[in-house]
């Protein structure tokens, strides 16, 4: 027993042995297959092997090294993204808030009741993804009517289309943008004619406004500045000059 390595001797391993093997008898037949596997064996023995092996090894260990420093970069720039992430969401309630805002006091120039609530917005991938901006406009008391142009008049579109888009433009310093409006006035019966005129005169905001020529002044009352264009004519060179009006301010 002297010389014999400790756990040789511990009876818990004893006891495994005796499990595994019965006695003495059954561990030497289990020797005795292990040399026969050996002898009979088909096995390298190219001592190159040895080179080989010790090779790959260190190319191993070397990718172990470099999975840990990856490991380390890429924890690093989890954190950078999480956080960059909720600075985001962040940014954008604000930017939600702020134009729920904006939309709420186009409305009140417009005398038409805006409700924009403010959508759940959470770090995380499912309430982003179910996340939507619900507006709602109440038209002469009439019952609110959401951004389906199906529910509203055509007077009743184009005030909606303003205010949703003058209300992308603003912000706290500036009380308008600018914008450029194709015809607003288009298929609109005089009264909603004046309804937007005004409207787009209370916003304060800056925008390029097109129409075709007609007979109710109304359409150019919230213009500063009309630009009258013609087609050139056959037989002309060149079309005629472009007409300049301008309102005097007060």
């Amino acid at each position: 027993r002297r010389g014999m390595p400790a756990h040789w001797l511990d009876a818990g391993e004893l006891a495994l042995l005796a499990e595994r093997y019965g006695d003495a008898r059954g561990a030497r037949l289990q020797l005795d297959r292990l040399r026969r596997h050996l002898d009979e064996g088909e096995w390298i023995t190219d001592p190159a092997v040895l080179v080989v092996r010790d090779r790959l090894g260190a190319d191993v260990a070397l990718r172990e090294r470099d999975y840990l420093n990856r490991q380390g970069y890429c924890t690093t720039a989890r954190l950078h993204s999480d956080n960059a992430r909720a600075a985001y969401i962040a940014k954008l309630r604000a930017t939600v808030r702020q134009y729920a805002k904006n939309l709420k006091a186009l409305g009140e120039l417009a005398n038409v009741s805006v409700d924009c609530p403010t959508p759940h917005l959470e770090n995380d991938d499912l309430s982003l993804a179910q996340a939507g901006l619900e507006v709602r406009f109440d038209f002469d008391r009439k019952g609110a009517v959401g951004l389906n142009d199906g529910e509203a008049s055509g007077g009743q579109q184009v005030m909606k289309s303003l205010i949703l888009l003058i209300g992308l433009l603003m912000d706290e310093s500036r009380p308008g943008g600018f914008v450029f409006i194709d015809e607003p006035f288009a298929h609109l019966d005089v009264a909603n004619i004046d309804r937007v005129g005004t409207f787009l005169r209370a916003t304060r905001a800056q925008y390029l406004i097109t129409t075709p020529v007609t007979h109710n002044a109304n359409v150019f009352a919230p213009a500063q500045l009309t630009l009258v264009t013609r087609k050139k004519q056959p037989g002309t060179d060149w079309a005629p000059p472009i007409g300049v009006l301008q309102r005097a301010v007060d």
